[in-house]
């Protein structure tokens, strides 16, 4: 599970906010948004750096109160810039919300972004944190954790750099080998550098990585401060970067035009990340596969594992992006918050120890001794959050009979209408129905599992609690006057007809799990309506995100793991050209899908990836293909 990260409060020094870890002032008391327009905006050049390009990214070491990111977002506004601006800044000991709402007080200037930033504020999880601002075109990827453990597994070509650690007596950690050569690994040449500190080890530091370093006069008291420019490609610039699979490779850069196959929440999820970046888009949906994301609502609650695999941080991180996403801001139940109920004794003491291990803030989880709650979940209407997700892409109903290879990408054809429809990138995102897929790309199992759900009238229900629940089933809170009882989860060998029919040995099913975890009956007359449909699943409960490959390529290329799983210089996976995919959400698609189609979006457009280096293989579409092929299977 994602690892406890120590939340830092403030301490206040006169009119400068004080860390309580590092005593150390977080900006000056002189006027720290005049300070940072000095020492960072200026010192790269802004705005000029960003003016006329598609895509600025600058990176930060030490996030604390925020103020150069907010500066820096209202710089980007002001300037009439054209293009995107992603900023990545990497805290070890995050602010709670309370205090970061505090810091911004004395900066009224910069108060509506202020209110944004703080509202989509991550819990105090390991791992990486993306938030989306200006409608897509203001990227935030915090990075929580140790800076010398997190960089490396960041994966970017960073454009200027503010590094705004403490002062390195105060801190000198941050200003130690380790984080040069990560800044070092994500720079260019020609990546601009500022810095308040002008001591000299960190001076020639950088030189030594490739950086051209001048003093430039400071802010306030201080004297001098450092700017520089990358003129060489880093000579460190593997040095401590994460080491992945050679099969764990990613999709091919595209341009498009793209076509996303699938209309559920993991085809629209990816179509929303690759029209934010300006690509041109058509969704495709089925007149006649149903779709596993119309079930009538969804909560939203994590899965928590205890675990210290690097997938566990994606299940909070997952549940925090999808909880800060614009597109499920205005169809959330009224009543919001989760409370997770345990089954028996021993999971009652599995959520303890999840709730003490996670050490989240009271306002995103509290542990009563009998229930898990989550203030921050809850229930969403998802034909409002699937409606929001598509935007103004282009939507069209297509039955895609085969998929093809051409010259120029990839054929989608319909035999009865002999119609087809022409991408240079076609994304799957069709759940299980993955039929359309050539057998050469046959790369893994999709397992069928079906749900049934029981649409209940809120009013006929009313002796029930009214939040959100969860107990291995769910209940959602009321939306449009109804509540969602569910759900069943019936493994399937194949689809049939049959599979999207309602059962009453199903509702039965349901509210015999429902009384047993809550003690509490359900009126006969608050039933409404059955609904049916199938989920993709897969074997290890993790989706695929990625590329797309030759089967009988990769069999060929991996068979020495047959004989040896640590056998190396394999060479790595090449992906096809134009084609990737998005599935086995199961039952948490509205939870992974937003950041599943965010990291495959960045894949295919070059960009800072919004997931670590080390999730990788977890989420990889080879991964099961490079277990059989070890197994001899």
């Amino acid at each position: 599970m994602a690892q406890k990260i120590e939340q830092n409060e403030l301490a206040w020094r006169g009119n400068s906010p004080v860390s309580t870890v590092f005593d150390d002032v977080y900006y000056s008391a002189d006027n720290g948004l005049e300070e940072t327009d000095h020492v960072f905006l200026h010192g790269i050049g802004a705005p000029d750096v960003w003016m006329g390009q598609d895509h600025y990214v600058i990176a930060e070491t030490g996030f604390g109160t925020g103020l150069n990111f907010l500066a820096t977002w209202r710089a980007f506004k002001a300037s009439g810039a054209t293009g995107r601006l992603t900023f990545i800044s990497v805290e070890g000991f995050p602010l709670t919300e309370g205090a970061l709402r505090s810091a911004h007080e004395t900066f009224p200037e910069v108060s509506i972004y202020s209110g944004q930033l703080c509202d989509a504020w991550p819990p105090a999880a390991d791992g990486f944190h993306p938030r989306i601002f200006e409608d897509g075109r203001v990227t935030l990827i915090l990075l929580f954790g140790d800076a010398a453990k997190t960089l490396p597994r960041l994966n970017a070509q960073v454009d200027a750099w503010f590094l705004d650690g403490f002062a390195p007596a105060k801190n000198p950690a941050m200003w130690s080998d380790e984080i040069l050569d990560q800044v070092a690994r994500l720079s260019r040449p020609g990546t601009r550098l500022a810095t308040f500190t002008a001591a000299g080890f960190v001076r020639r530091g950088l030189q030594e990585r490739g950086f051209d370093i001048i003093k430039a006069p400071g802010y306030g008291r201080k004297r001098e401060r450092l700017i520089g420019e990358a003129k060489l490609p880093a000579p460190l610039s593997n040095t401590g970067r994460t080491q992945l699979p050679e099969w764990a490779t990613l999709p091919k850069q595209a341009e498009g035009p793209f076509v996303v196959v699938g209309a559920g929440i993991a085809g629209r999820s990816v179509a929303y990340a690759l029209a934010r970046r300006g690509k041109k888009v058509t969704l495709i949906q089925s007149p006649v596969s149903p779709c596993a994301s119309a079930v009538p609502s969804a909560i939203i609650a994590p899965r928590f594992i205890l675990d210290t695999q690097s997938h566990a941080d994606f299940f909070t991180s997952a549940y925090a992006f999808a909880i800060a996403h614009s597109a499920f801001a205005p169809h959330w139940a009224t009543i919001k918050g989760v409370n997770l109920l345990g089954k028996n004794k021993a999971d009652r003491e599995r959520h303890a120890k999840l709730a003490a291990q996670l050490g989240w803030s009271a306002d995103w989880l509290t542990w009563d001794g009998e229930t898990l709650n989550l203030p921050r979940g809850g229930t969403v209407k998802t034909s409002g959050v699937l409606k929001a997700l598509a935007g103004n892409i282009e939507v069209r109903t297509f039955h895609v009979d085969e998929l093809e290879q051409t010259d120029d990408g990839w054929r989608l054809n319909n035999f009865s209408s002999g119609e087809h429809i022409d991408a240079a990138h076609v994304v799957i995102a069709t759940g299980v129905e993955a039929s359309i897929l050539p057998d050469s790309l046959i790369w893994s199992e999709i397992r069928p599992n079906r749900g049934q759900v029981e649409i209940l009238d809120a009013k006929d229900a009313a002796d029930l609690p009214s939040t959100s629940i969860s107990f291995g089933g769910y209940l959602t809170a009321e939306i449009d006057g109804l509540r969602t009882l569910g759900s069943t989860f019936d493994k399937l060998a194949e689809i049939g007809a049959q599979d999207y029919q309602v059962s009453a040995k199903s509702r039965a099913t349901i509210e015999t799990q429902f009384s047993n975890a809550t003690g509490l009956k359900l009126p006969n007359n608050a039933y409404v309506e059955s609904w049916a449909g199938v989920r993709a699943t897969t074997a290890d409960h993790l989706p695929f995100v990625g590329a797309l490959y030759c089967s009988k390529q990769i069999s060929a290329q991996y068979a020495p793991l047959a004989k040896d799983a640590k056998t190396t210089g394999l060479r790595p996976a090449e992906p096809l050209d134009g084609i990737s995919i998005l599935t086995g959400l199961g039952s948490k698609g509205f939870q992974y899908g937003p950041l599943l189609g965010e990291f495959l979006a960045a894949s295919l457009c070059d960009d800072p990836l919004p997931l670590p280096a080390d999730q990788i293989p977890s989420l990889h579409p080879l991964r099961q293909k490079i277990r059989a092929i070890i197994r001899g299977t």
